[in-house]
């Protein structure tokens, strides 16, 4: 089961999320901030997904706290954002993926789909 870690304050995105990734497969903990990634309340999920624009602390400043993370940075960051220029500035800050708003269901699990750990999980169980 892959677990997912999103951070997104706008409620109908959050579900949108919620109906794509609703599945045995998956295991979605959406937070509206992220204040429990920078406290280390979370056990390293697979994968954060990061909106840019939340309030607080941005996806941006949480994607570099991540990648400096002794706990969480090896977990893939995708960040989504309407910013036209989100795709450099994600590279920037350190992040794996950048998905651009508006976007469709399809783009959203395929790009989830390459950072899948299946592939690590089964190298980890032959040890």
């Amino acid at each position: 089961m892959k677990h997912i870690v999103l951070v997104e304050d706008d409620e109908p995105i959050r579900f949108i999320f919620q109906v794509a990734f609703k599945s045995d497969n998956y295991h979605l903990i959406s937070l509206e901030s992220g204040e429990k990634i920078i406290n280390e309340e979370l056990d390293a999920p697979d994968l954060f997904i990061l909106d840019k624009q939340i309030a607080g602390v941005n996806g941006l400043d949480i994607c570099r706290f991540v990648k400096s993370s002794d706990k969480f940075g090896n977990v893939p960051v995708i960040i989504i954002s309407a910013d036209v220029d989100i795709v450099a500035q994600a590279r920037e800050a350190g992040a794996d993926d950048a998905i651009p708003k508006p976007f469709s269901l399809r783009t959203l699990r395929e790009t989830v789909t390459k950072y899948s750990p299946e592939t690590v999980t089964a190298v980890d169980t032959d040890r």
